[in-house]
């Protein structure tokens, strides 16, 4: 049993830190960290309970989540980037609201401070679509992710290829840890990242048009969130804007964090 976080590390020059979302691993990020590693050193992290971390012991709740990518990142020598998708995207909004590492810069792709409508908020989905998959992972788990699946692939205008995609990596780093999986769902049903306040670091947001779990409106908070934010909005693109345009995505990234 491993108690360290596997990590696929590329390229040279600036650290990139790559967070992949719920179900998946690192290796999800393929063809756009290819890309965006010939500019930057990218450390693509398996998270606890995925791909080759999936033994590794862990609550599995957001901020435990979030521990163990900061005890990563602090032997990283600065300046340091962050780029989480999805689930990933929720513990890079964790990272900055615990304010223990000091970052460069950081990307949010297809994420939100909230997956749910609660409080007031309605930008994102209804809690019941979460609490179906939920208890439909209990009975079967792998019928349960190829569904996540589908759905974030719904809107794209490569939702074949990209569902294609996505199911090939799935299990290519065997299966996760069930735990991680119930836990992760929980995280993204049942987090709130909302905040009044702002924050300063250059952040870069990037939306697909259709994304089914994640609506174009969530840009109108992030605006309230961080005072200085660039954004990309990707037309006809479903949940993974990196899979369906891997050659955009990385150049418009790249140039955001190396400028």
């Amino acid at each position: 049993m491993t108690y360290e976080l596997y990590c696929e590390v590329k390229g040279s020059g600036k650290n990139v830190v790559l967070l992949h979302g719920w179900g998946m691993h690192g290796g999800l990020w393929g063809k756009f960290n290819d890309l965006i590693s010939k500019h930057c050193q990218t450390h693509a992290i398996d998270l606890p309970g995925f791909g080759y971390s999936k033994d590794i012991k862990n609550e599995f709740t957001l901020d435990a989540l979030t521990e163990a990518v900061e005890e990563y990142i602090k032997n990283l020598e600065e300046p340091v980037s962050l780029i989480g998708w999805s689930l990933g995207g929720l513990i890079v909004q964790n990272i900055l609201k615990r304010k223990n590492l000091t970052l460069e810069k950081v990307v949010l792709v297809a994420t939100t401070p909230s997956f749910t409508k609660k409080n007031g908020w309605d930008n994102a989905m209804e809690q019941f679509v979460f609490d179906g998959f939920s208890n439909d992972l209990k009975t079967d788990y792998k019928k349960t992710l190829k569904r996540f699946l589908s759905l974030q692939t719904r809107g794209s205008d490569l939702a074949r290829d990209d569902l294609r995609e996505l199911n090939n990596k799935l299990n290519e780093r065997g299966e996760p840890n069930f735990k991680a999986l119930e836990m992760g769902l929980d995280i993204l049903s049942n987090t709130d990242l909302r905040s009044k306040k702002q924050n300063e670091i250059p952040t870069m947001l990037v939306l697909g048009e259709n994304d089914t779990l994640v609506p174009l409106s969530v840009k109108n908070e992030f605006e309230k969130i961080f005072s200085n934010l660039e954004q990309l909005i990707l037309e006809k693109t479903g949940h993974a804007p990196f899979i369906s345009s891997p050659k955009l995505c990385a150049e418009k990234i790249k140039n955001f964090i190396n400028e």
